[in-house]
């Protein structure tokens, strides 16, 4: 009877250990070394010429060194070594930071064609929608779990992202663009997060033009705060207090074309009346042309076109 009970006490502190042992967050990307590398290869060509020699076997390998740390003992400045050899110059006048938009802003960017926020930086591009960690007791990655602020504040992925950020903001010139989800049920701007905490403090002011913030509504989403509301106000605010510049423009209409791609039906996304009647003209233009002098046209067009 004396050996159940130690048996059986024995099994309850194994399976304690092992939810003790379960983090908050997703467990280690698989292929992250294969992932990482294939992406850093890939960014370098966008680069310019002089800017593109980029050693990602030694950018890995400064990044790696956290993988060997207790989760939940990873600075910032850990990352130090990986900010330096992977880090280049942002062009002036296309840095976008944001908060609770991460793929609309990834869609708007397109791959640095349109504008540059952190994910489309080199040192923010390898890391994107993934996560890591050492296991918690042993060395190894731990592909179940991943600890998040919710567990400790000194995780692998949220030390990341707090380097990058304070690097992107010193980096950044010219005028600043900030992204915010006028939708978010918890408002636009958060002010106690990554571009509250580690962004903005990081500005170089002689840098800096001025900041224009775009606050989105999602399409069919409520309108929670606007520009001049709730946290957007105090956004606004601080950036005065700061001495900065700053316009604010709501539904910023280049991004909400965007939205309105995939809700083309939506009434959010119903043209004005101004476009609705240069519509309605188009089709009036056509039926006063005859037959005879349309083909003759379109026959034009199509020799144009292979000139």
């Amino acid at each position: 009877m004396a050996a159940w009970r130690c048996t059986w006490s024995l099994l309850l502190l194994l399976l304690a250990a092992g939810v003790d042992t379960r983090w908050s967050g997703e467990g280690t990307s698989p292929h992250l070394q294969t992932i990482f590398l294939g992406r850093c290869s890939e960014y370098s060509k966008l680069l310019s010429p002089e800017q593109r020699v980029k050693n990602c076997t030694a950018i890995w390998e400064a990044f790696s060194v956290v993988l060997d740390k207790d989760p939940c003992s990873v600075l910032p400045s850990d990352y130090d070594l990986f900010i330096n050899l992977s880090r280049h110059s942002i062009p002036r006048d296309k840095s976008l930071f944001w908060e609770n938009n991460h793929l609309l802003v990834t869609s708007y960017s397109e791959n640095t064609r349109r504008i540059t926020p952190l994910c489309d930086v080199l040192y923010g591009r390898v890391g994107d929608f993934l996560s890591w960690c050492r296991q918690k007791n042993a060395s190894g990655l731990d592909y179940q779990s991943c600890p998040t602020s919710d567990d400790c504040e000194n995780n692998p992925v949220d030390s990341f992202w707090k380097r990058a950020s304070i690097q992107y903001s010193m980096d950044s010139s010219g005028v600043i663009f900030v992204m915010l989800n006028g939708s978010d049920p918890n408002g636009a701007y958060p002010v106690r997060g990554f571009f509250a905490d580690y962004e903005i403090p990081y500005f170089q002011k002689d840098k800096i033009t001025r900041f224009e913030i775009w606050v989105m509504h999602e399409i069919g989403g409520p309108n929670v705060e606007s520009c001049g509301e709730g946290s957007v106000k105090i956004l606004e605010e601080r950036l005065k207090e700061m001495g900065f510049q700053y316009s604010c423009i709501n539904d910023y209409l280049p991004v909400k074309l965007l939205q309105c791609v995939d809700h083309s039906t939506h009434s959010d996304c119903a043209l004005n009346s101004a476009a609705a009647s240069t519509q309605r003209e188009i089709p009036s233009l056509y039926e006063e042309l005859s037959a005879s002098l349309i083909i003759p046209f379109l026959v034009a067009l199509a020799s144009g076109a292979q000139i």
